[in-house]
């Protein structure tokens, strides 16, 4: 079964999980208690759909339509502390409206503190191109562990797409020009329907351009040099460390399309857990005094090493650089860092004050639901999301002078 989504107005770089072979329905946190009922695995021709039921008698179809309660998730990022100006009136006005712009999930934090927390922050949602800027960060330990360098090539890494094999300028790609996007190698890739350019229309480096293959195959080339599967890595390196509390191994999936045989990662996380990643990166690779990855290796991550400057200015949307795995933007003469993800997931980083903003948009945990959205569903509003990201900066910038500000939150 294929779907294929239309572009809506900007680069963004639709990714959605359903392509031609199987979709696995991924299990709410509500269906996975810590003493879960029996598993069954329910087959459809083409579908292999798995979850935890109380009764595995149910037809397929409901299957996908319904799940079953089991104990609650844990907390979530409702442990972490709580800021001096948490549900304050000034938090509460500015985020009323979160509902409205379509944002399921929103947590907002300073220095590692709550200050709002809302919707369903618990539950595991597909990252889409969130997922991108987690791999960076992979990437970054991975370096600094001696198992890859940034300069490795492909074709010393004897990493190839079997199906739509590299030229011998195409194997000249670095791992650096992968994470900056400026790999050159422009093939079919999975999640990927926005137009690209002409194969072997660039070399390696030579420009940027927003492209799936190579994000792709980052993951695959990481599970070969490490060894372990990418959702084990994640648990190891990340959610461990940083007291995630929903994320498995299994919240990783994989699907693939024709002509390519670069499969596309999908990881599924909930918000809260997503916001301890990104209260990583706010703090440059520390995490309550335990550090994960070098504070040289974020500042290398999210410095722009592409921009308007370098190459077409619409290629970048709505930011003005591009880095590893993440993009940059500049507002009220303030340096944001962005994660960006189809239907509405977004991290936003005020590296300076470290304040961090995640939104998220259910966009289906099963294909029916997938589907769905696909063809009805409406993204968060992201222009809601930046100026009320810049909205409570400028109120905690005011809160913490200790003066008032004349502006409308």
């Amino acid at each position: 079964m294929t779907l294929s989504l239309p572009e809506t107005g900007s680069h963004f770089f639709r990714e959605h999980p359903i392509a031609e072979r199987e979709v696995r329905r991924r299990a709410l946190p509500e269906d996975r208690g810590s003493s879960p009922p029996k598993a069954c695995t329910v087959v459809i021709p083409s579908l292999r759909l798995r979850s935890t039921w109380k009764t595995c008698g149910l037809a397929a179809l409901l299957s996908l339509l319904c799940g079953c309660a089991a104990a609650m998730p844990p907390a979530g990022a409702g442990d972490l502390p709580k800021a001096p100006q948490w549900n304050a009136p000034g938090i509460l006005e500015l985020t009323r409206d979160a509902e409205a712009n379509r944002s399921d999930a929103l947590v907002i934090v300073q220095d590692g503190q709550l200050l709002y927390r809302g919707g369903q922050v618990t539950r595991k949602i597909n990252t889409h191109s969130v997922r991108k800027s987690i791999m960076a960060v992979l990437y970054g330990i991975a370096i600094e562990q001696g198992l890859l360098n940034r300069d490795d090539t492909l074709e010393a890494l004897g990493y190839d797409d079997r199906l739509s094999p590299l030229t011998p300028i195409e194997k000249q790609a670095t791992i650096a020009d992968l994470l900056k996007s400026r790999s050159g190698i422009y093939i079919d890739a999975s999640g990927q329907n926005w137009e690209r350019p002409a194969r072997h229309s660039s070399r390696p480096g030579e420009a940027f351009f927003y492209n799936n293959w190579g994000f792709n195959a980052l993951g695959e080339i990481l599970e070969r040099k490490t060894g372990e599967p990418l959702g084990t890595l994640i648990v190891e390196w990340l959610a461990r460390p940083l007291g995630m509390q929903h994320f498995t191994a299994g919240d990783v999936d994989w699907d693939g399309i024709r002509g390519s045989s670069v499969r596309q990662y999908i990881i599924y996380m909930s918000a809260d857990d997503l916001t301890r990643f990104a209260v990583l990166v706010a703090n440059e690779g520390e995490y309550r005094g335990q550090r994960l990855v070098s504070s040289a290796w974020i500042r290398e991550m999210t410095t722009a090493h592409s921009s308007p400057a370098t190459d077409p200015k619409k290629l970048f949307g709505d930011y003005d650089g591009y880095g590893y795995l993440w993009w940059t933007r500049h507002s009220d003469g303030r340096r944001r860092l962005h994660a960006d993800g189809w239907g509405g997931q977004f991290i936003i980083i005020d590296p300076e004050t470290r304040l961090v903003l995640v939104n998220r948009r259910n966009t289906g945990t099963n294909l029916l639901a997938q589907g769905w959205y696909l063809w009805r569903g409406v993204d968060t509003d992201k222009a809601y999301v930046f100026r009320l990201f810049d909205k409570v900066d400028r109120w905690l910038q005011a809160k913490n002078s200790g003066t008032t500000t004349s502006r409308t939150p």
